[in-house]
């Protein structure tokens, strides 16, 4: 079954139309490799002529039924995702010096996630998430460029 097969299926599970703007915001998130924040959404979708307030509520709606999640940027600015099964199994990198959430692809026999499957929980799992902050190439590059500056 393909993702747009499944995403109808959970609208219409949830008794939810299927409209043409829930399936350009589906179809955006679902081109993409990282989060991307409500603007950048915002911007995507402004050739299929997205106002804002209907963005804004096709998010909350897919947060409440469980096609996204929100994940919060360094700066604050929050950033949406799709989850499994509409997405990869995947873990976070977050940079906590430009705030950037880099996805990482995880092996169902890695370590933590033989860990996570070993723990003794008190219900079913849906999905989980793991996050790991650091500071990116990048950012290190650009720290220690100005580091030699101030010498």
């Amino acid at each position: 079954m393909s993702k747009e097969s499944k995403f109808i299926e959970v609208l219409r599970r949830n008794r939810l139309r299927v409209t043409k703007e829930r399936m350009e915001v589906f179809r955006t998130l679902s081109l993409v490799d990282s989060p991307l924040s409500r603007s950048e959404l915002l911007s995507s979708l402004r050739n299929y002529g997205m106002h804002p307030p209907t963005l804004y509520r096709t998010i909350e709606l897919f947060v409440s039924i469980g096609i996204i999640q929100s994940l919060s940027s360094k700066s604050g600015e929050v950033i949406y995702e799709l989850l499994p099964p509409f997405a990869p199994h995947h873990h976070h990198y977050r940079c906590m010096s430009c705030g950037l959430t880099f996805p990482l692809e995880v092996l169902d026999d890695a370590p933590v996630e033989v860990a996570l499957r070993s723990l003794d929980l008190p219900g079913a799992v849906v999905y989980h998430q793991v996050d790991i902050f650091g500071t990116c190439f990048e950012c290190l590059h650009e720290q220690s460029l100005v580091g030699e500056r101030v010498r």
